[in-house]
C-alpha cells in the first residue's frame, strides 16, 4: 500500500466521522429540547414558561411573561404561615363566594363570576382550583389553586385578559402542572 491510499483512507474515515457528528449534533438540536429555567423559593419550586420570569415582592412572587407593561397575563404566589383557617375546606368555601369587582371594602358594586371550583393533584399534593371573571381585574380571568402544608397556607392567583387566555392559561397549566412545595 502507497502513502496516497493511506492519505485517501485516512481522508475518508475522517471526512465520514465530521459527517457523522454533524448529523448527529443537528439532530439532537432539533429533537432535544433545552430544560426549562426553575423558579425556586425557599417553599417551592415550578418549570417557568419560555419568556416568563418571577420576582420575590415583600411576601409575595410576581410572575409575568415578557413584555413592557401593562402585562396581558400575571402571577402572584402567596405563602403565609399556616393557621386554623387554613385548610382545603375554608379556601374551597371562600373560592365558591363571588368577589367584589375593584374596590374590596365596597359594599356595592359588581361582583365577580365564578365559573367552576374543583379539587386537584399536582404533584402529589391536593389543591383547590377555581376560575373567577373579573374577582381581580375588570375583563380579566383569574385562576386561583389553594394549597396548604404543615406549616404554611399557599394561594396562586393567574389574572389574565380573556382575548390572551387561549395563550396564557396554557403556559399557566404548564408552569403549574411542575409545582412542587417542599413541606409535607
Amino acid at each position: 500500500m502507497g502513502s496516497r491510499f493511506v492519505f485517501w483512507v485516512l481522508g475518508v474515515y475522517i471526512a465520514t466521522l465530521l459527517l457523522l457528528g454533524s448529523v448527529g449534533a443537528l439532530i439532537a438540536r432539533v429533537m432535544v429540547k433545552e430544560p426549562p429555567e426553575l423558579y425556586r423559593n425557599p417553599a417551592f419550586d415550578y418549570a417557568l414558561a419560555p419568556g416568563w420570569s418571577c420576582q420575590t415582592d415583600g411576601t409575595e412572587d410576581v410572575c409575568y411573561p415578557a413584555g413592557t407593561k401593562p402585562h396581558s397575563a400575571i402571577g402572584v404566589i402567596a405563602i403565609k404561615p399556616r393557621n386554623d383557617k387554613d385548610n382545603l375546606a375554608t379556601y374551597e368555601a371562600h373560592l365558591r363566594t363571588p368577589q367584589r369587582i375593584g374596590d374590596r371594602d365596597a359594599t356595592v358594586g359588581p361582583m365577580s363570576e365564578v365559573r367552576y371550583v374543583k379539587r386537584r393533584m399536582l404533584a402529589g399534593r391536593e389543591w383547590v382550583e377555581a376560575l373567577h371573571v373579573g374577582s381581580e381585574i375588570a375583563d380579566f380571568h383569574t385562576y386561583y389553586l389553594a394549597t396548604t402544608t404543615s406549616h404554611i397556607g399557599m394561594l396562586v392567583t393567574l389574572s389574565v385578559r380573556k382575548d390572551f387566555e387561549a395563550r396564557f392559561t396554557a403556559e399557566f397549566r404548564g408552569m403549574m402542572d411542575t409545582l412542587r412545595t417542599y413541606q409535607r
